[in-house]
């Protein structure tokens, strides 16, 4: 097919390569899913753990404990967010933002409490974001990889 049109293609074709001709089922599908979410739920924990360490090492123990605050409330959300994925399907018809007020609440506390620090808890809060980071890079960068070696 040859484009005589000067204007350029705003559209992109999807790729319909599929590996087997077998269709997917919704238990690979979900395992798969459980799987992300474990992923995401150790690394989360992990990068929490090491950065609480460190912070505490060359900050203070108050404020590391901050930090680990606000991981720990990365954990609930990230849980909650992961709950609410799984149902998307059959119970529900969209995700709602009800995950929203645990992180309100949250800074509205922090900044209420003398004893508590924002700037520490918000970056706690985050790590769930770096977990997400570390489990996307490697996986795109190799299966670019994969798919530059078939190529070949």
């Amino acid at each position: 097919m040859i484009n005589t049109d000067s204007t350029p293609k705003t559209h992109i074709e999807a790729s319909t390569e599929v590996e087997s001709n077998e269709p997917i089922k919704k238990e690979d599908t979900m395992k798969e899913f459980y799987q992300l979410r474990n992923n995401l739920l150790i690394g989360t924990v992990s990068i929490g753990v090491a950065v609480f360490i460190l912070v505490w090492c060359f900050y203070s123990l108050n404020t590391s404990l901050n930090y680990l605050l606000g991981a720990c409330f990365s954990l609930v959300y990230i849980n909650m967010l992961a709950r609410e994925v799984e149902r998307v399907g059959t119970f529900k018809k969209k995700i709602g933002a009800t995950r929203l007020a645990i992180f309100v609440g949250l800074i509205i506390v922090a900044t209420q409490r003398e004893q508590l620090q924002v700037i520490p808890i918000f970056l706690g809060f985050m790590t769930y974001k770096v977990a997400i980071l570390f489990y996307i890079l490697p996986n795109s960068l190799l299966g670019n990889l994969n798919k530059s070696e078939k190529k070949g």
